[in-house]
């Protein structure tokens, strides 16, 4: 694999078990718990990312669609209180 910006070689993969340890914000919404599937880095009890070590480029296919933290209003805890 190359990197998507600079085609590089040196991509790097991390990946952790997080189960419904996950926190994730997008402006003023906040979502805790299990990894969403919709951000393009896992899932579930999995986040998983492929980075670029030289420009830092994440790799994946982007632009993302409206994720549903961004439109669902159940899902922002963050105003809740």
């Amino acid at each position: 694999m190359s990197c998507q910006r600079c085609k590089s070689d040196r991509i790097v993969y991390a990946g952790a078990k997080c189960s419904d340890t996950f926190h994730a914000s997008v402006g003023e919404r906040e979502h805790d718990g299990f990894v969403p599937s919709d951000m393009n880095i896992g899932g579930g009890d999995y986040m998983e990312i492929e980075y670029c070590a030289d420009c830092g480029q994440i790799q994946d296919e982007f632009p993302l669609q409206p994720m549903k933290m961004e439109v669902d209003e159940e899902s922002d805890e963050s105003l809740e209180e």
